[in-house]
């Protein structure tokens, strides 16, 4: 696999890890028919792919594989912890799965499902995805203080030796 294909996969697959850190607090009051923000800080998870190969499906769980040939079907799944000044305070987990290798930058297309664990319950997103280092996704849901959710989740990876990121969801009034 050539050098950039690999840099860009890393980026990508550690972002996508797609995960949200520090409960930023609502900076719009719902009840007021205003949309509300919440803003975390993101601890992703180690790498882990499930390679689909023609030889049969494979586990790895370094970025540095020299055997990493990311192919359609293959998925990357995640399990990471949401911060708020430095304290834990929620999780988010899911799967993304490669639709596609193009030659492009960025070369992975990828479609994703995550969910949120939070204080008052959860928040699920899903959505078409890519390696670059902010990826968008739709909120289509959730449960306890977040019923009826909806609105948009932006995950973007910092790119930096500690492996964090941020996340913010707008949460739309219905």
């Amino acid at each position: 696999m050539r050098k950039p294909l690999a840099a860009a996969i890393t980026a990508t697959l550690a972002a996508v890890t797609l995960t949200g850190a520090a409960l930023g607090g609502d900076t719009l009051d719902r009840a007021q028919g205003r949309d509300r923000t919440l803003a975390f800080d993101v601890q992703f998870s180690g790498f882990f792919l499930l390679d689909f190969g023609p030889d049969g499906v494979r586990e790895v769980t370094s970025i540095t594989d020299p055997d990493l040939s990311p192919s359609r079907g293959d998925q990357i799944v995640f399990e990471d912890t949401l911060l708020r000044g430095g304290r834990e305070v929620g999780a988010g987990g899911g799967t993304c799965t490669v639709t596609a290798v193009v030659p492009a930058d960025p070369p992975l297309a990828l479609a994703c499902q995550v969910s949120y664990q939070l204080p008052g319950g959860q928040i699920t997103a899903q959505g078409r995805a890519s390696n670059a280092p902010v990826k968008t996704l739709a909120v289509v849901g959730g449960t306890g203080r977040y019923v009826g959710a909806s609105g948009e989740l932006v995950l973007t990876e910092l790119g930096n030796a500690e492996n964090t990121g941020r996340l913010v969801i707008t949460l739309g009034r219905r």
